[in-house]
């Protein structure tokens, strides 16, 4: 096993497909493979180490998920709660009808259509005034990012009452800012920092000791650098994204989305958790029901109509993908794997049957879920899979 994944690793790495990567398989909370490759800054020399710090994009979204399950437990959420009992600006939406009309919406956004990106709040984009008004919005961010007078976490919400939904909510998926909301629900339900509360509740107890919303001066020597595809050349990015700062200091918007940063080593501790059902090291972060509403898949035929034709065999459940037929997906791990990726290429895949994980990181702008990562994941379950 481990000289096949090296294999596959190095070779994108003499192919010039790859800067930079590092791949760590557990079971059972225990590391059986672990190997980092090429460049954390190709330019500056610097070699990719254990402890490099890596932008996590979308993988922050499993953390804002498990948050929420936490205030589930807590009795302070519920999956049925509205939006607008937390942001009164969500009370009387808007939503593009079947022939594109902008009208009253007849459904009230709740904390489950959040978790399964059925809100209708999209990401930005043009083409209709649901994508126009996201666009808007971020523009908004960074003029006022610009400008020194930064919108927070719980301003961006509030205006995003302002976006007319893409759908009425629950009559399809559409990936966008649910999880950004959710950032700004679990602050207004916990009176907590979105940082602040995952730091109490699940950075802190997991010793996830370089994971948060920006980079503190003193570890910025372990920050990755960010590549992007041009003219069929890795080179070097240098721009913020989705609203996102540089991460030298903290931001007033903690986006429950895309924001975190953190090392691979620190999300296997949060990855093993899940995969030992929420508990991790003999204590219990997630309530068992809890576990199984957020690894449950949710999408019924009509909202999985519009899923991403490359998740095939997946559904989706509380912001991760759910593996249902792994005979129709091109990840090839087991019925019941669950997990995410981001932006820039880091992905992780667990299931509580099986107690596996496998994190695959790099820095590659719109990489997802890469060649190498699917294959990696393919090969630790024909190794160390039982249950399939």
């Amino acid at each position: 096993m481990d000289k096949q994944i090296t294999e596959i690793i190095e070779k994108s790495i003499r192919e010039e497909q790859n800067i930079g990567s590092s791949c760590m398989i557990l079971k059972d909370g225990k590391e059986l493979y672990f190997k980092v490759f090429g460049y954390a800054d190709k330019e500056a020399g610097k070699i990719l180490k254990r402890d490099s710090i890596f932008r996590l994009f979308s993988l922050t979204k499993p953390v804002t998920s498990a948050a929420v399950m936490l205030l589930i437990d807590r009795k302070i959420l519920s999956p049925e709660s509205r939006l607008s009992d937390f942001f009164p600006e969500f009370s009387e939406m808007q939503c593009i009808d079947d022939k594109g009309n902008v009208v009253q919406c007849k459904t009230d956004i709740t904390i489950s259509h959040l978790l399964t990106m059925t809100s209708g709040l999209p990401y930005a984009n043009w083409g209709n005034p649901s994508y126009n008004a996201a666009a808007k919005l971020f523009d908004e961010i960074t003029e006022r990012q610009n400008a020194h007078n930064d919108i927070t976490t719980e301003e961006f919400c509030r205006k995003a009452a302002e976006i007319p939904l893409l759908f009425e909510p629950s009559a399809r998926w559409e990936y966008g800012i649910s999880a950004d909301i959710l950032g700004g629900v679990i602050e207004k339900a916990s009176g907590m920092k979105l940082s602040n509360f995952f730091e109490k509740n699940f950075f802190e107890p997991l010793k996830m000791t370089d994971t948060g919303f920006y980079v503190p001066q003193e570890k910025l020597d372990r920050f990755t650098a960010l590549y992007s595809w041009e003219n069929d050349k890795l080179v070097r990015n240098y721009d913020n994204h989705l609203g996102l700062t540089d991460y030298t200091a903290p931001p007033a918007f903690e986006s429950g989305g895309a924001g975190l940063v953190s090392t691979i080593v620190d999300y296997s501790k949060f990855a093993s958790m899940l995969a030992g059902g929420g508990v991790y090291e003999g204590k219990r972060y997630i309530s068992e029901d809890s576990f199984r509403y957020m690894t449950a898949p949710k999408l019924n035929s009509e909202q999985h109509s519009y899923f991403w034709d490359k998740l095939s065999g997946y559904s989706y459940g509380a912001l991760m993908r759910i593996m249902v037929n792994k005979e129709a997906s091109s990840v090839k791990t087991c019925n019941g794997e669950f997990g995410w990726d981001g932006w820039t290429g880091t992905y992780f895949c667990a299931d509580a049957e099986n107690k596996i994980a496998v994190l695959y990181f790099t820095q590659i702008c719109g990489a997802g879920t890469t060649y190498q990562a699917a294959e990696i994941s393919r090969i630790a379950y024909e190794n160390f899979a039982e249950k399939n």
